[in-house]
C-alpha cells in the first residue's frame, strides 16, 4: 500500500481549528481506539485477531482519510487567499499527492470492507 506523502508544510490548518464537525469528533475515537469494546466480539475468541486487525484498518482509513482532508483544506485556502498567484495554485493541482493520499484512502477502505466481511462470515 502506497504512504501517504507528508502535509504540505505551512499551509494545512486542521479542520479542527475551522470547525468541530461530528466528523472530526469521530475519526479523533477512531485514531485513538484502542480496542473495539463489543461483549457480542469480545465473546468469541475466535474473533479477537479479526477484530484487533479491524480496528487497526478504522485507524488507517482515518489517518487517510486526515489525508485527503488535508488536501482539501490547503485547495480552500488557496482558493481563499487574497496573494494567489498561478505558480503556487499548479503546483498544488499539479502534485501527486492529492491521488496518492486517495489511492491511500482507498486501499484502506477497501481493507477495512474485507476485514468486516470476514468477521461477519466468522460470525455466522
Amino acid at each position: 500500500m502506497p504512504q501517504p506523502p507528508p502535509p504540505t508544510p505551512g499551509l494545512a490548518l486542521d479542520i479542527a481549528d475551522r470547525r468541530q464537525a461530528p466528523r472530526r469528533r469521530l475519526r479523533d475515537r477512531i485514531a485513538s481506539l484502542d480496542h473495539t469494546d463489543n461483549p457480542a466480539l469480545r465473546a468469541r475468541p475466535a474473533l479477537q485477531n479479526l477484530v484487533m486487525l479491524a480496528d487497526d484498518d478504522l485507524r488507517q482509513t482515518a489517518l487517510a482519510l486526515a489525508g485527503v482532508e488535508a488536501f482539501l483544506c490547503d485547495s480552500m485556502e488557496l482558493l481563499e487567499a487574497e496573494d494567489l498567484d498561478a505558480p503556487t495554485l499548479h503546483a498544488h493541482a499539479a502534485s501527486d499527492d492529492a491521488l496518492t493520499r486517495l489511492e491511500v484512502l482507498a486501499d484502506s477502505v477497501a481493507t477495512l470492507r474485507r476485514r468486516l466481511l470476514a468477521i461477519a462470515t466468522a460470525m455466522k
